[in-house]
């Protein structure tokens, strides 16, 4: 996977820089027609509040009370260059607990933006309790090794309450988004890039060293 990865970087990294660089600054409504984002200082210094997900074709609320958790070293023993120590392309070597940990992936568009109301974390660089940057140089090159966190939205398969390790699958056309905007389930996603193994579409899932703490909920 990261051999392909970095045969396409030059296209990817293109349209990625498109996404990150995105003006929008005010976060709006998501299609259950819930803010995007509510929250405020909670006692340990981390923020609490909801975003929106998606789970098994149903929209689902997650709740986040604890910060988001990054440690290197990382897989391929390369230094973070992220001001959060979030990165993408090689998974951690730190987990934030022992045991099985779920996984959460985060469904990014590369280089346009969707409509707003499918974006369940629609500011750049800013979401409840995720990191503010990320180093995409795995991927793309030195340029992006403290990117703004891309806007994007939330896939899951269980409803665990705990840390979820984040894998990002990368999202290229319009078309392909507003399909997995209609499935809302890991199941169109695995479809999606089974019909494409080329990756024109959409891209493998990419291991990151990023977790995330919340609770699924019924909408």
């Amino acid at each position: 996977m990261r051999i392909h990865l970095l045969l396409t970087g030059a296209t990817l990294s293109a349209a990625l820089l498109a996404a990150c660089s995105d003006s929008a600054t005010v976060p709006t409504q998501t299609d259950s027609g819930r803010p995007a984002m509510a929250s405020h200082n909670a006692v340990d210094g981390a923020d609490f509040g909801f975003t929106d997900g998606w789970l098994d074709g149903r929209t689902v609320r997650f709740f986040y009370h604890k910060p988001f958790f990054c440690r290197t070293p990382v897989e391929d023993a390369l230094p973070v260059g992220s001001s959060s120590g979030c990165e993408v392309g090689s998974d951690g070597t730190v987990d934030p607990r022992g045991g099985n940990i779920p996984e959460l992936y985060v469904m990014t568009p590369l280089g346009f933006r969707p409509d707003e109301s499918t974006l369940q974390c629609p500011v750049v660089g800013h979401c409840i309790n995720h990191p503010s940057t990320i180093d995409l140089s795995r991927l793309f090159g030195p340029s992006v090794a403290n990117a703004p966190l891309p806007a994007h939205s939330h896939i899951v398969e269980e409803t665990s309450g705990n840390w979820w390790e984040l894998e990002v699958i990368g999202v290229k056309d319009l078309a392909t988004w507003n399909a997995v905007v209609v499935g809302k389930s890991l199941e169109t996603v695995r479809a999606l890039q089974a019909a494409d193994p080329g990756a024109v579409h959409i891209t493998p899932d990419i291991p990151t060293n990023t977790y995330l703490f919340f609770g699924v909920r019924p909408h």
